[in-house]
């Protein structure tokens, strides 16, 4: 009886731990999945964010003449500097709508190396490769391709001019490098935004390069993550299965639900069944399910960009991978708790206690880890298996609390660049503005909407189209700025009277300076401008004040005369003369 009370109160003991170990294991695993889908989703923005700021850069470029891209002349240094700071990318282009020409820098596939590429009449619309040197410039000739290029035929230059803003393209084959490319393009028009000049995009190998950061993640044991399209066709995943079927540019990317990965293949097919296709989900899924004989666990994330990116990242991890630890600690246990019964009474109950503590020390850091208290770790074992157990438990809840850590300073390390980016522009108490010689602006701040009575920069953009005409109260006062900045590059204190979007009239004053390219043709006008309509309102007052003190010394003046006049002896003598004359006398002698 007492060895079945021994026998009982351990098997109890070993199920409770069991249970918890079963229950802690699936909150980190929960943790650990969302973690994961999470740091996939942060590496997928970063690859997709830094293309559409590239193409945003290129596409001001192109408009202001910075890039020469017909004649190819000019302009490789900006985008080899680009391709320096974005390791992702592959290629940063742009091509024109005039006659197809083309003008990039490539990320060369066997060496990684910058080259210089580009297409124009004068090399009868031949793709030409250059090197560069260190400071972006071009070198010597490598190579040629071997058939006429023309960039409007080019998937990435639809997309943008179908969509008439940012755009993505489906998977293709690159003509550069043969590779499975995604890219994102930008149309380019004039100043007036009424003709297309071409369209700047920049290439990402995402199937390559994104593979590689997912097969550095650790998901479980076995665990696999993909990413996939509404359509379902693999965007990446973590194996080393072929994305593409077929070879050339006739190549396709492969359906999920055909792949030769058995986890990835099985999964697809259960969200298809369970959402009638993956269209449907719109929101992160974390399920449990059944695949052959074994559970596991399925984690879905929708992943959109903001410029017509909407694909799934999937997370699939075998429950055994977490609960394997726990399985082989609980037989070892009861193997344990039986040779020590069979011993000796005394033996087992010694044991039972000896075995029990750490068992229990266990359980009750997975329950206080379980509710979010992550400075948790087991003390050291003299039992190898719950000391196996213990050391597991202590690396998962250090791995845990440092991937908090870490993904809390990443952010706020974010928070601080893009405020201090921000804060110069935006918070600045004086208007500042980049306008074109046309008279449009090219940027303004939120103070100098503020100044001219808009709500906010982008009202103030969109209504002023010309700046002389609709702003300045006297259009010839434009003129005279226009030919005073030609004269000598830059305008201080200069003073004139605008209209606001209420109508009101006000004074401003504006210092402003001419910006060029290396050839000297001026780009556009950038500068600050003040308010001073109090301060021209204050000299107003003085002047007025002045004037009338003016009046009144001058009246004052004259008083003082007149009375001068009169108190003199000479009036003295002129007035009794004049009291003296008999004035009928005078007149008849006169008459």
């Amino acid at each position: 009886m007492f060895v079945l009370q021994i026998g009982g109160v351990v098997g109890l003991v070993g199920y409770l731990s069991f249970r918890n170990g079963q229950k802690a294991v699936n909150e980190l695993a929960t943790q650990l999945r969302s973690e994961i889908t999470a740091r996939i989703e942060k590496e997928l923005r970063g690859y997709f964010e830094t293309p559409h700021e590239i193409n945003r850069l290129n596409a001001t470029a192109f408009q202001s003449g910075i890039l020469d891209i017909r004649n190819a002349a000019f302009g490789e240094r900006l985008l080899y500097q680009q391709m320096r700071i974005a390791p992702s990318v592959a290629l940063v282009y742009c091509g024109s709508a005039q006659n197809g020409e083309f003008f990039g820098v490539l990320r060369s596939p066997e060496d990684g190396s910058l080259q210089l590429s580009y297409s124009n009449p004068s090399t009868n619309f031949i793709r030409q490769y250059y090197g560069l040197d260190v400071r972006g410039e071009r070198t010597y000739y490598l190579r040629e391709a071997n058939k006429p290029y023309d960039s409007r035929q080019r998937p990435w230059y639809l997309a943008a001019v179908s969509a008439q803003e940012y755009a993505w393209t489906d998977i293709y084959i690159a003509f550069t490098t043969k590779l499975p490319n995604i890219t994102a393009s930008l149309p380019v028009y004039d100043e007036l935004g009424n003709n297309l000049l071409g369209v700047c995009a920049t290439d990402v190998v995402l199937p390559e390069e994104f593979r590689n950061f997912l097969q550095r993640l650790k998901i479980g044991k076995t665990g696999q993550a993909f990413v996939i399209d509404r359509q379902g066709y693999l965007i990446s995943n973590s194996s080393d299965e072929p994305l593409m079927v077929g070879r050339g540019e006739t190549a396709q990317s492969l359906l999920a639900v055909d792949s030769q990965d058995k986890l990835v293949r099985e999964a697809a097919k259960y969200l298809v069944e369970r959402f009638k296709g993956f269209d449907q989900i719109n929101q992160a899924q974390q399920l449990k399910i059944k695949i052959g004989d074994q559970k596991k666990f399925l984690d879905v994330l929708p992943f959109q960009d903001g410029f017509a990116l909407d694909w799934l990242i999937v997370v699939v991890v075998p429950e055994a991978d977490f609960m394997e630890q726990i399985n082989a600690n609980t037989r070892n246990t009861i193997l344990l708790c039986f040779a020590a019964l069979l011993l000796a009474i005394v033996m087992a109950i010694l044991t039972g206690k000896w075995m029990t503590q750490p068992l229990q020390r266990v359980s009750q850091a997975s329950d206080q880890l379980a509710q979010g208290q992550l400075n948790q770790e087991v003390e050291p074992s003299f039992i190898t298996e719950i000391l196996t157990l213990g050391n597991s438990f202590n690396s998962m809840a250090k791995q845990l609390k440092s991937s908090f850590k870490t993904l809390e300073r990443k952010n706020e390390e974010l928070r601080i660049a893009e405020e201090n980016y921000r804060s110069i522009f935006e918070n600045a108490l004086e208007g500042i503005f980049q306008s074109s010689p046309q008279g449009r602006y090219i940027s303004v701040n939120p103070a100098l909407a503020r100044i001219y009575g808009y709500d906010s920069p982008t009202e103030m953009m969109n209504s002023i189209t010309n700046i002389g005409e609709q702003l300045y109260v006297n259009p010839q006062q434009r003129t005279q700025f226009r030919e005073l900045l030609q004269k000598q590059d830059t305008v201080k204190g200069f003073e004139y009277r605008c209209y606001c979007k209420d109508g009101r009239i006000i004074w401003t004053e504006i210092n402003a300076r001419v910006v060029k390219n290396s050839r000297g043709k001026v780009l556009y006008y950038e500068g600050i401008v003040k308010d001073i309509t109090e301060r021209k309102r204050q000299e107003d007052e003085l002047r007025r004040q002045l004037e009338e003190l003016k009046i009144e010394i001058d009246h004052k003046k004259r008083q003082e005369e007149v009375a001068t006049l009169t108190e003199s002896s000479y009036f003295q003598e002129v007035q009794q003369e004049m009291a003296e004359i008999n004035l009928d006398e005078f007149w008849t002698e006169n008459s």
